[in-house]
């Protein structure tokens, strides 16, 4: 690796070396990911490409690597927001094969209940927080 490859990525408060192939197959990754949500029908990629959002009645799912907060969404009176914790780069994956199963847990529920519904482990728990409590979940 060349001197003064070091970067500064503000958005997440660090700096990291990365070789000029790994920036190259990281830009060639976020390409097609992002060719792969044009065909994907009604989701849609955030401006940094770190969550995928879809629209459906009662909620709206987002997969993202990081919880939603209250900065960016508003987990009390808001749209129910349904958290898929995933990789961006296995969005496409979740998406046409596990998201179907947690959406129909989802669809079981009572969804007037909670105020955010966050699913860490795609295959075990989904953990609803229950609205007017900051903390308090039920895990189904």
């Amino acid at each position: 690796m060349a001197f003064g490859k070091s970067r500064y990525n503000a958005y997440r408060k660090r700096s990291f070396n990365r070789s000029d192939k790994q920036r190259r197959d990281y830009a060639q990754a976020m390409d097609e990911l992002e060719q792969a949500f044009d065909e994907l029908d009604g989701w849609y990629l955030s401006s940094m490409k770190d969550s995928a959002y879809k629209n459906f009645d009662k909620y709206q799912v987002r997969l993202s690597n990081h919880s939603a907060d209250n900065q960016y969404h508003d987990l009390e009176n808001g749209y129910l927001i349904v958290n898929v914790k995933a990789s961006k780069l296995n969005f496409v994956d979740i998406i046409k094969n596990k998201l179907d199963k947690i959406l129909e847990k989802v669809d079981k529920l009572d969804l007037d209940k909670y105020r955010f519904i966050n699913a860490t482990n795609l295959e075990h728990d989904i953990k609803c927080y229950l609205k007017g409590y900051k903390t308090k979940k039920e895990v189904v």
